[in-house]
């Protein structure tokens, strides 16, 4: 019984993904989700929420990264306009 189950889902969540329609597949799996055995759907909570934590850290990485050349872009800044009012005077 759960051999047919998760075939079914399977095989209907690949046909959406082969057709690129991702929020397709997400809601079929939503609304078919407790059809699923508990240790597979245990699996694919952990799966999803290691996946969200791991998207989370590389855009906090990404806007670290952004801040580090925005301070140094300021910095540039203050010394040319060092320069510039040592050039006025």
């Amino acid at each position: 019984m759960d051999t047919m189950i998760i075939s079914e889902i399977h095989d209907a969540l690949q046909e959406r993904l082969a057709r690129g329609d991702h929020d397709a597949a997400l809601a079929y799996l939503h609304e078919n989700f407790t059809k699923l055995p508990e240790e597979m759907q245990g699996e694919i909570l952990t799966r999803a929420y290691l996946s969200a934590i791991q998207e989370e850290i590389e855009r906090a990485e990404t806007i670290g990264e952004i801040q580090k050349q925005a301070i140094s872009a300021i910095k540039v800044l203050e010394v040319l306009k060092e320069e510039l009012e040592k050039q006025e005077t």
